[in-house]
């Protein structure tokens, strides 16, 4: 009954409500998956407002170089070792100027496994002064998510 009390407060709430919710959403929610060998995926996030642009360009541009990578360094997994990667944009600030710089969060995880293999990955090369080249991005994968990750069949020996 108290809200009958304050009929334009409750009528302003209920106008107001939509306008501030689409005002949080993020700028791009576009997840997009993508089948890189028979039995492992690659799921690219989609990038929040809070990046700025100038870092997401950066990012993108990372993407297929992220998916060459994959493609090259990856076989074929047999069905019980499926594996799945997670890629996320992210910012990471650098050094005492608090230099931002781009990242890529990575989450790895197989099938019927609880554990989770995560790594971070600045995008930004001190070797060239640029953007990471395949190479790098390779050497990630295999020493932060790929090696740590390797599947051991129930009739392997460790």
């Amino acid at each position: 009954m108290r809200l009958m009390q304050f009929p334009r407060t409750w009528i302003l709430l209920v106008l107001a409500f939509p306008f501030f919710s689409c005002a949080s959403w993020p700028q791009e929610k576009s997840d997009r998956e993508l089948e890189i060998k028979k039995n492992i995926k690659l799921i690219e996030l989609g990038v929040g407002s809070d990046i700025p642009e100038d870092l997401v360009m950066q990012y993108k541009a990372f993407l297929p170089i992220l998916e060459d990578s994959l493609k090259e360094i990856t076989t074929d997994q047999p069905d019980e070792c499926s594996l799945t990667l997670r890629v996320a944009a992210g910012v990471r600030e650098i050094g005492a100027s608090k230099t931002k710089r781009p990242k890529a969060h990575v989450i790895a995880f197989r099938r019927n496994s609880k554990q989770e293999y995560v790594g971070d990955f600045i995008l930004y090369s001190y070797v060239n002064a640029g953007p990471v080249n395949k190479e790098e991005t390779s050497q990630f994968l295999k020493k932060q998510i790929l090696e740590p990750a390797e599947c051991h069949k129930a009739g392997d020996k460790e």
